[in-house]
């Protein structure tokens, strides 16, 4: 826990390095101590066929899902919130300066009560 999808239409600009930024956000969120590491568990999709409002081709999107089990107060999850839109903002730099770029952070919960794993480590 958590599970993060980060998600890009696929005209960023950036060359990104997939797994080195999904490391990057996996220690973004370990650091903050709520998480250990090794239960981290992010992805990257990048979208070829996607529309933004009007159609318009310089558009773009970056958005990254963080979903964590339910019961953090809101000041936690506006902590990782900030923290990870940070790295973001970082990573999409050039996209974010040159393109019409939607940067989206969302945090959402998984019901505690019903959520079940097996895990052998």
């Amino acid at each position: 826990m958590p599970h993060c999808i980060l998600e890009t239409s696929d005209n960023i600009i950036e060359t990104i390095n997939k797994k080195e930024l999904l490391s990057q956000i996996n220690n973004c969120l370990a650091e903050t101590d709520l998480f250990n590491i090794n239960d981290i568990k992010s992805r990257f999709i990048v979208h070829k066929d996607f529309v933004i409002g009007d159609g318009d081709e310089n558009r773009a999107f970056v958005t990254l899902n963080v979903a964590i089990l339910s019961g953090r107060s809101q000041e936690t999850k506006n902590m990782i919130s900030k923290k990870c839109l940070e790295l973001l903002k970082l990573a999409f730099a050039e996209s974010l300066k040159k393109l019409k770029l939607s940067l989206t952070l969302q945090i959402t919960e998984m019901d505690k009560e019903s959520y079940a794993r097996i895990k052998n480590y």
